[in-house]
């Protein structure tokens, strides 16, 4: 490229729209290419070095001398002209003492100057503003960070002074149940050595046991719960957002997830994951003692299966007319709140010479008088009738589990009854979940009028898609579509009933809607540690057997139906 020629558009320059114009950064480009490529908003981009020149129009940028062209310039002098008639190319020079100054250059030096100067404090602007825009931001999140780490300090503070209090009164509740238990181990070496016909001592050990009964029933209690927080620190938790801020939105963050196991230990994670892992599983074992109703279930019946009944008082027919009633001793029963003093408690010593142990009595009662003794007695007749009701024979108890059936229907035929025994012990949300879906929801959810859609021959059979009828439908009894699915350590088998796993999540469990499956056939697939089984078929077993072997096309990869129509006409519990 010649040097005379515009290093854009390769033009050579001229005196009017090629006119050659030099920039702040001393880069010389046509007229033409400034003002079209160049020039927006009086400035002006170097096309080489990215440099902007500031500038009013381009009219007002001064041209370079140098590469002006010949016809431009005044002619050249006889003693710079070519000998041979030829034109020789013609340089001013840079230098005051080889030739005098005619003002051109010393204005564009002094316009050059002032635009780069100019130039120089914008840019010292811009960072002394950025500069204090960044100091303000960071003095407002020193701030917000400040404050926030006192609080958590405060938090800490006073979570620590509950801990404390929560240690000490756990040492106490210890020493009480340390103190218990040799009581309870007294009162059992008492009761095996007492004679059975001395009422007098067999009722004080009686007292003394409800009492302990009465102090240990709230640590039953505390047991569970601890058992409940261990289950829970075997777990693993997933964290997510819900509702992510915009400034997560731009980070391309808001599905990031966190999952955490709950058993951790200071040897190996840092303080603040066995911080985060301890709330965690305060927060879980506080909501589900408080909300669960199974948890609560579960300490119902614990407390209907202990010991209970009337103890029987047998006082009259022992003691004499004469003698005084007997006295109650320590008949309130007082819950310590520290550790009990040996003064609290009676203790029995049983002697089956002496029967005036634990009567506070100046005269000695009577030899108790023996059932043949009683016998002898003259009858009363203006005494009260005892009635006394025989124990009835054990008997094997009936389950208590929730059962739901359906009737179904192939074709036009007699429908037939099929009975579910469900298991809300370990899987309370699927069960929830199903016994919904067979009493139907008031928006019309639910098995009744809904099809088999889908069976392979002494295997399984699927249904519960209420909505098409095909396997791509259904809707959980819940709000949500699909809800995630306990871990049920019910094994697949024959005659189990299990929902359809619809979706599976990071950690690999699967959510669940409303489609179910029924074995039929013997299983000889793999065991896993966690199922979706929640129940089994009590009744109805071989009908369900027969209908496995109705045959079943495909409409497309991922729904089918049968043959033969085999529809739920009723379903409910029991």
């Amino acid at each position: 490229m010649s040097s005379d020629a515009c290093s854009s558009c390769f033009m050579p320059y001229n005196a009017t729209d090629h006119a050659p114009l030099i920039l702040s950064c001393y880069h010389t480009y046509c007229r033409t290419c400034v003002d079209s490529y160049m020039f927006q908003a009086q400035q002006i981009t170097c096309l080489s070095c990215s440099k902007v020149t500031q500038a009013v129009s381009v009219s007002s940028l001064p041209q370079n001398p140098y590469l002006q062209p010949r016809d431009s310039i005044s002619p050249l002098p006889p003693y710079l002209r070519n000998p041979s008639g030829g034109a020789e190319d013609v340089y001013y020079s840079d230098s005051d003492e080889e030739k005098p100054s005619n003002g051109v250059s010393e204005e564009l030096k002094r316009n050059l100057i002032i635009q780069s100067q100019k130039s120089n404090i914008n840019l010292i602007s811009q960072i002394l503003d950025t500069n204090m825009q960044s100091i303000q931001e960071s003095k407002s999140a020193r701030k917000i960070k400040n404050e926030s780490l006192k609080e958590t300090i405060s938090a800490i503070e006073s979570l620590k002074l509950k801990l404390e209090n929560d240690l000490k009164n756990n040492r106490n509740q210890a020493k009480i149940i340390v103190d218990l238990e040799k009581k309870s181990i007294t009162l059992s070496q008492q009761f095996t050595e007492v004679d059975d016909m001395d009422y007098n001592s067999i009722k004080m050990i009686y007292q003394e046991a409800v009492k302990i009964q009465n102090i240990v029933k709230p640590e039953s209690d505390f047991s569970d719960i601890q058992k409940l927080e261990k289950a829970i620190s075997q777990s693993t938790v997933k964290i997510n957002f819900d509702k992510a801020d915009q400034f997560l939105g731009k980070l391309k963050a808001e599905n990031d997830q966190i999952f955490m196991k709950l058993t951790t230990n200071l040897e190996n994670d840092s303080e603040l994951i066995f911080l985060s892992t301890f709330m965690l599983k305060s927060l879980f074992t506080e909501k589900i003692a408080t909300h669960n109703k199974s948890f609560k279930n579960l300490n119902e019946i614990e407390f209907d299966q202990s010991p209970s009944g009337q103890f029987e008082d047998l006082s009259k027919y022992i003691a004499n007319d004469d003698e005084p009633k007997m006295s109650m001793i320590n008949s309130e029963v007082k819950m310590p709140v520290t550790a009990p003093n040996a003064s609290e408690w009676n203790f029995v010593s049983s002697s089956k010479i002496n029967n005036n142990i634990g009567v506070k009595s100046s005269k000695p009662l009577a030899k108790p008088v023996s059932f043949s003794d009683m016998a002898k007695k003259q009858a009363n007749p203006g005494a009260a009738v005892i009635k006394r009701i025989p124990f009835p024979e054990k008997t094997i108890a009936q389950t208590n589990r929730p059962h739901c059936f359906f009737k179904i229907q192939v074709d036009n035929g007699t429908p037939f009854r099929v009975v579910f025994e469900l298991r809300p012990d370990m899987a309370p949300k699927m069960v929830e979940n199903f016994v919904k879906l067979c009493k139907g929801l008031p928006n019309g959810m639910g098995y009744k009028g809904s099809n088999i859609y889908r069976a392979k021959g002494d295997d399984h059979l699927l249904g519960g898609d209420f909505e098409n009828n095909d396997g791509t439908g259904g809707h959980s009894s819940f709000e949500e579509r699909y809800v995630l699915a306990e871990q049920c350590p019910l094994r697949d088998h024959k005659g189990a009933i299990r929902m359809r796993g619809q979706e599976r999540t990071m950690d690999g469990r699967c959510k669940i809607g409303s489609q179910f499956m029924i074995w039929v056939g013997d299983l000889d697939y793999k065991e896993y540690r966690f199922t979706l089984v929640f129940g089994k078929v009590v009744e109805g077993f071989n009908q369900l057997l027969e209908v496995s072997r109705i045959k079943a096309v495909q409409k497309s990869p991922t729904s089918w139906i049968l043959k033969q129509s085999v529809k739920i006409v009723d379903s409910g519990t029991l």
